[in-house]
């Protein structure tokens, strides 16, 4: 399961006057004086090793850089930097690879999945073969809208959702585990056919699941092997309307 809800609204300046902060490399920091230099008064930096101080505090606040230097730190730029670092540590390097649009088994439904702004309806990406995008495109959406937009997202297979689950009713709790996964802004919900539907508890999860989505109006992307019509055999007809409220469904 991986969440990322870094959105970095502002980096906050370290205390480097804490021992156990880590300085990095470009920020300089003295260190104690000593008693007789305490007496002597303080020496004079030199101009360029100053403003280069100066510059590195200034940048950390996201304030203008030193006059003279006609520049502005970009603080956008430097929150995206944060975001993309987070979301990397997150999404596993197969689905980080260049995209070759020419190898796309169906370029039409990878572009009507690209289009989604968002926001609700989500997106239902379905095939019943495995190698056609679907997960890609998951990650791709997710990473757009914690990286541009700072949305804080999660992404779990239905079966680690559904494990998730029962472990809040065996505590007592039944709805932390909706204020738990209803907190962050958008959901990926991985091969939702591959929870053990044989379980009716899962599948009360399911339907569950899907009325809390909707009742929120929550952005939520779901890759699956079937299509809608599958869970509609399993979970029943309204399951199946409220899934269709929930997602727009693009065969893949």
């Amino acid at each position: 399961m991986s969440t990322a809800t870094e959105n970095a609204s502002a980096p906050a300046t370290p205390d480097y006057g804490d021992p156990s902060t880590p300085v990095p490399a470009h920020v300089h920091v003295e260190p104690p004086a000593t008693e007789q230099e305490r007496s002597k008064g303080p020496e004079p930096k030199p101009m360029g090793s100053l403003m280069a101080e100066i510059a590195a505090k200034w940048k950390l606040a996201g304030e203008l850089a030193p006059p003279g230097t006609g520049k502005k730190f970009d603080i956008e730029e430097y929150v995206r930097e944060q975001r993309m670092a987070i979301f990397k540590e997150l999404c596993p390097a197969e689905f980080r690879a260049p995209i070759d649009r020419t190898l796309l088994p169906n370029l039409k439904a990878w572009d009507e999945a690209d289009a989604w702004s968002g926001t609700h309806p989500g997106l239902w990406l379905w095939s019943h073969g495995t190698g056609r995008g679907k997960t890609r495109m998951a990650w791709r959406l997710l990473g757009r809208l914690h990286v541009r937009h700072g949305r804080q997202i999660v992404k779990a297979s239905g079966q680690q959702l559904a494990e998730k689950y029962f472990e809040h009713h065996m505590d007592g709790d039944p709805r932390g585990f909706y204020r738990w996964l209803l907190r962050f802004d958008t959901i990926l919900i991985d091969d939702l056919d591959k929870v053990d539907l044989r379980d009716r508890r899962y599948v009360r999860m399911i339907r569950e699941l899907f009325d809390e989505l909707y009742a929120r109006r929550k952005p939520v992307v779901v890759t699956s092997n079937e299509p809608i019509a599958f869970f509609r055999k399993i979970a029943g007809e309204s399951c199946a309307r409220r899934m269709h409220e929930v997602c727009n469904e693009i065969p893949f």
